[in-house]
C-alpha cells in the first residue's frame, strides 16, 4: 500500500513538471538559445519597466513607466534568421504580416528578424538615478517583482535590418516624451533614428533590480540581473529588505 502511494505521488510529480514544461514554452521561443517571453501584450521597446504576468492560459506584460533616458544607452544588435516557431509568434503578436515578410519553411533561404540586447547598464542604473527618475525609483522600490526589458526580438523590413547591421554603434535613445527610438552611429554622431513604433516585439527578455548601500548608506539601485540570476552578495531585490540589512549593520 505504501509503495502504491509513492509511485502515485511520484506520478503526480512529473505530470506536475510536464505541465510546468509545457506552460513555459508555450510562452516563449528560443532565440540564439535564449528563451524569450512571448505574450498576449508585448513591450513597446527596450527599456521599458512593468511587471510581468505568467498565467496558465497566457503571459502577459503589463508596462508602468518608461523611464526618460537623458544619455544614449548602447545596445547589442544580431541578426537571426526565422524558423517557424518564431515566424508564427511575430504573425500572432503583430497582428498580421505587418512587415511583409514571406517565410516558405522548405526554402534554404529563410528571412531575418533582429535581436536587441541592453549593453552598458551602467549608463542605464546612472540614468534612473537622475532627479527625473525619481518617481520610477520610487515604483520599482514598491514592487520586488518590477522588471526591465533587457532584450528584444523584433520585426522590420529588410532594408531597415540592413541600415542597423550597417551602423557602426546602435543606440536607445528618448528623444519624444515617453517615445524611445533606436539611433544609428557612425563617426560618433548619430544619423538616422528610427521609432519603436516602426518595429513588431514579438519576443522580449527581463532583467530584476538589486538594491544595496552605497558609500554613504544610501540604499540604492546597485546591480541589473537577468530573471533567473541571483542579485550579488550584500544587495537584495527588495528594497525593503536591503534597508533592513543596513540598518541592522549599523547597530
Amino acid at each position: 500500500m505504501k509503495r502504491y502511494s509513492y509511485m502515485n505521488h511520484n506520478k503526480k510529480y512529473v505530470l506536475l513538471l510536464f505541465a510546468m514544461l509545457v506552460l513555459v514554452s508555450c510562452h516563449s521561443i528560443k532565440v540564439h538559445k535564449t528563451n524569450m517571453h512571448t505574450s498576449t501584450t508585448a513591450p513597446v521597446a527596450i527599456g521599458v519597466i512593468g511587471l510581468q504576468d505568467n498565467g496558465m492560459l497566457q503571459s502577459d506584460f503589463r508596462e508602468v513607466a518608461l523611464p526618460k533616458y537623458e544619455s544614449a544607452i548602447r545596445l547589442g544588435v544580431s541578426k537571426v534568421q526565422f524558423d517557424s516557431n518564431t515566424y508564427k509568434t511575430y504573425i500572432q503578436q503583430s497582428g498580421g504580416n505587418k512587415h511583409n515578410i514571406t517565410y516558405i519553411d522548405s526554402l534554404d533561404t529563410k528571412p531575418s528578424f533582429l535581436k536587441m540586447e541592453i549593453l552598458d547598464q551602467i549608463t542605464l542604473l546612472s540614468e534612473l538615478k537622475k532627479e527625473a527618475n525619481a518617481h520610477v525609483t520610487d515604483f520599482i522600490g514598491s514592487q520586488k517583482d518590477a522588471v526591465l526589458v533587457s532584450a528584444v526580438s523584433l520585426a522590420i523590413e529588410p532594408q531597415s535590418i540592413q541600415e542597423i547591421l550597417d551602423a557602426e554603434a546602435v543606440f536607445l535613445v528618448n528623444q519624444s516624451y515617453k517615445q524611445y527610438q533606436i539611433s544609428l552611429v557612425r563617426g560618433g554622431k548619430s544619423y538616422k533614428t528610427i521609432d519603436f513604433a516602426a518595429t513588431s516585439i514579438f519576443g522580449y527578455r527581463l532583467s530584476h533590480f538589486c538594491w544595496s548601500a552605497n558609500s554613504k548608506r544610501k540604499i540604492v539601485i546597485s546591480d541589473l540581473i537577468d530573471e533567473n540570476s541571483s542579485c550579488p552578495k550584500n544587495s537584495y531585490r527588495d528594497e525593503r529588505k536591503a534597508k533592513e540589512k543596513t540598518d541592522y549593520f549599523k547597530l
